[in-house]
């Protein structure tokens, strides 16, 4: 079974942006994944950009693993790959030795509040019976419900 975990990628120079430079960040993930795949079987998707400043990808790592995977460590082939194959466009983004960083996101802890199965088919039988008629009462119940399925 594999964990996913959301990383969110930054430039170590807070002058540089990663959204702008998103496709860079692309073909470094791509080249990246192969080894982490081959090696790990861990799984990344290409890096996508969120509220148009922030850039993060998720990673799908087995579980048996995901407690030691290092994964800032295990993702210097994307920093190797802006180095290496980007003409020295990145030069000026090195701080000390690092270039990139990588914020692992917390994903929020949610309550396991499940309807039994049965009880879940017999609410949408009985919405459904609602649906059938056209009156004011039905109408003002269906009405409730959909505001409480807003909040």
């Amino acid at each position: 079974m594999l964990v996913t975990k959301t990383v969110k990628i930054e430039f170590a120079n807070s002058e540089w942006r990663a959204v702008d430079c998103i496709q860079d960040l692309r073909k470094a993930a791509k080249s990246a994944s192969l080894n982490l795949y081959s090696r790990y079987d861990v799984r990344i998707e290409l890096p996508r950009v969120v509220n148009d400043t922030q850039v993060v990808m998720d990673m799908r790592i087995p579980e048996e693993i995901v407690e030691t995977f290092s994964i800032g460590n295990h993702l210097r082939g994307v920093s190797a790959y802006l180095m290496k194959y980007c003409d020295g466009r990145y030069n000026e983004a090195v701080v000390g030795n690092r270039i990139l960083n990588y914020i692992v996101i917390p994903v929020p802890e949610s309550e396991d509040v499940q309807i039994p199965m049965v009880q879940r088919l017999s609410l949408i039988a009985e919405v459904a019976e609602l649906l059938k008629n056209s009156d004011s009462v039905t109408n003002d119940k269906i009405a409730r419900i959909i505001t409480i399925l807003h909040e």
